[in-house]
C-alpha cells in the first residue's frame, strides 16, 4: 500500500507525518533515526508502535495536525 502523507509536521527533533485518507501516520527522530507507526479511526489515535512512550514532542505534533492524541497521554498529562 501506497501512502500519501499530506500532514507533515515536525516538533523539536521529531517528524510526524499522517495520511488522513488511510488513518496511518509515523514519526521519526531527526538524528537519530528511532520512529515507529501510528493507527488513527476517526481521527484519533488508537495504536502505535516502535517506541514504549510516545515522546511529547510526537503526541504534540499529532494534536497540531488536528487530531486527538489522548491515547498516548499518560494520566498526569490529562489533568
Amino acid at each position: 500500500m501506497s501512502y500519501n502523507f499530506v500532514k507533515k509536521i515536525t516538533v523539536g527533533k521529531w517528524e510526524t507525518v499522517i495520511d488522513p485518507k488511510a488513518q496511518y501516520g509515523a514519526f521519526e527522530h531527526d538524528d537519530f533515526g528511532e520512529g515507529g507507526g501510528l493507527w488513527f479511526e476517526d481521527n484519533v489515535l488508537v495504536d502505535y508502535d516502535g517506541v514504549y512512550e510516545l515522546p511529547k514532542n510526537v503526541i504534540k505534533g499529532i494534536e497540531e495536525l488536528g487530531f486527538n492524541a489522548d491515547y498516548a497521554k499518560d494520566d498526569e498529562d490529562e489533568s
